[in-house]
C-alpha cells in the first residue's frame, strides 16, 4: 500500500492495534465497519462441526474484510484473529463517503467483491424461503423421552475465554447479553472416540445456544442474529403460537440443565421451520443434546436424541453438505459412533471411512483405529 494511501485512511480514521491472537470480529456476530490493515496479517477462521477453527484464508497488509457489515446487519461469516501484531483502519457508515473519495481503488474493488456476495446470498435466501413455504413442521412440544427435574448446574466458564458483548434482539429489538468463546485459545482435556472435544475452564455445550430472555427467541450461536424479513415472521408467530406458553410454563420448575434443554430444543425447532436443509447444524444440536443427556445419565432422551442426530447427519454426510472436507470427516466420525450407540451397526464401516481422509490427524488417527479394529472383528 502507498505511504499516500496509508496517511489519507489513518486521517480518516484512528488506527486501531491488534496483539497476535487477538479477535478482531466474531463469526456469528453483527458488525457495523470494515478493515483495511495497515501493518500486519489477519486469519479469516470459520468454525467446524465439533467446535475446532479452520483456517481459510490470510488477509495481508493493504487487504481488506468486513465489508459487507457496513451495510446490512448480517451476522459475520467467519471469525477474523490477528497472526501477529497487527494495525487496521475501521471503515463505517459515517466515514464512508470519505473513505470513497480518497481511497477509490480501494473503494472500487470492495463493492466490485460486494456485488458476487449480494448475488449469491439473495439465491441462497430465495431457495431457502421456497422450500420453507412448502414445508410442515410438527408443532413444538417437550418430547415424551425427556424427563425435568435433573439437579445440575451451568458448568464454569472461565471469563478469560469468554467474550462478552450486549446486541439488540433481531425479533423484539430489546438488549441480549451474548458470550462468545475465545476457541483459538482453549486448552484440549481430551478429545473422545465420537469426536466431542473436551476442554479445560468451559463446555462449549453451554455456550452454542442464545436466548432472548424477552421474547424467548432462541438460535444457534451461528445463526441467531441471521434473520430475514421473511424469517422474522414465522419467528414472530410461532414464538407467539407455540414456544412462550410451554417455555413460561415450565419457568418456575427448571434448573439450569433443564433450561438448556428447553432452550435447545427450540432452536431446533426454529431451524425446522425457517432452515430446514441445514441438516448438518440441525444434526449437531441433537448431537449435543445426546453428548449433555449422557453426562446427567439420562439414557432414554439420550438415546432419543442420538437417533434424531443420526437421522440429520446421516443425510448431510450422504449429499456432502459441508464447505470444508474436516467438517465433513468429523461429522462422519460422529455419526458412526453414535449409529453405534443406538445399535445401528450396519453402516458404520462406511462413515468410518470417509472419517480416514480427514485432514484432521486427530480424527483421521482415530478412525483408522475403528476401522482397523471392525475388519479385525469382520474377519475372525
Amino acid at each position: 500500500m502507498q505511504a499516500e494511501t496509508i496517511l489519507q485512511l489513518k486521517k480518516i480514521s484512528e488506527p486501531k492495534q491488534f496483539a497476535a491472537k487477538d479477535y478482531i470480529c466474531f463469526e456469528g456476530q453483527p458488525g457495523n465497519e470494515m478493515y483495511i490493515i495497515l501493518k500486519g496479517s489477519v486469519g479469516v477462521f470459520i468454525t467446524s462441526v465439533i467446535g475446532t477453527l479452520t483456517q481459510v484464508a490470510t488477509i495481508k497488509e493493504g487487504d481488506f474484510f468486513g465489508e459487507m457489515a457496513i451495510f446490512d446487519k448480517l451476522p459475520r461469516s467467519a471469525s477474523c484473529i490477528a497472526l501477529e501484531d497487527t494495525i487496521a483502519v475501521a471503515i463505517t457508515k459515517e466515514n464512508l463517503q470519505e473513505f470513497m473519495a480518497t481511497c477509490p481503488e480501494i473503494a472500487k474493488q470492495m463493492l466490485e467483491n460486494m456485488s458476487g456476495r449480494i448475488r449469491k446470498l439473495n439465491n441462497e435466501l430465495y431457495q431457502n424461503n421456497r422450500f420453507v413455504k412448502n414445508r410442515h413442521v410438527p408443532k413444538f412440544e417437550i418430547p415424551v423421552a425427556y424427563t425435568t427435574g435433573h439437579v445440575v448446574k451451568a458448568p464454569y466458564q472461565d471469563p478469560n475465554l469468554v467474550n462478552e458483548y450486549k446486541q439488540k434482539c433481531p425479533i423484539c429489538g430489546k438488549v441480549v447479553t451474548v458470550k462468545d468463546l475465545k476457541r483459538n485459545i482453549l486448552e484440549e482435556k481430551s478429545f473422545e472416540a465420537d469426536c466431542r472435544i473436551i476442554y479445560l475452564g468451559c463446555d462449549p455445550l453451554w455456550t452454542e445456544i442464545i436466548a432472548c430472555p424477552h421474547c424467548y427467541y432462541t438460535n444457534h450461536y451461528l445463526k441467531f442474529f441471521g434473520i430475514n424479513n421473511f424469517e422474522y415472521e414465522v419467528i414472530e408467530k410461532l414464538l407467539f403460537a407455540e414456544h412462550k406458553p410451554i417455555v413460561e410454563d415450565r419457568l418456575e420448575r427448571r434448573g439450569d440443565f433443564d433450561i438448556m434443554v428447553m432452550k435447545y430444543l427450540q432452536a431446533i425447532n426454529i431451524n425446522e421451520h425457517i432452515n430446514p436443509g441445514a441438516n448438518a447444524l440441525i444434526g449437531g444440536m441433537w448431537r449435543n443434546l445426546y453428548w449433555m443427556c449422557k453426562d446427567v445419565s439420562d439414557k432414554e432422551f439420550a438415546m432419543y436424541c442420538a437417533k434424531k442426530a443420526v437421522e440429520k447427519y446421516k443425510v448431510a454426510v450422504d449429499e456432502n453438505e459441508f464447505h470444508d472436507i474436516e467438517s465433513k470427516t468429523a461429522t462422519a466420525l460422529s455419526l458412526a459412533n453414535i449409529m453405534a450407540y443406538c445399535g445401528e451397526r450396519k453402516e458404520v464401516k462406511h462413515y468410518i471411512t470417509i472419517a480416514t481422509d480427514s485432514p484432521n490427524e486427530k480424527i483421521k488417527n482415530r478412525a483408522v483405529r475403528i476401522k482397523a479394529h471392525l475388519e479385525q472383528r469382520e474377519n475372525k
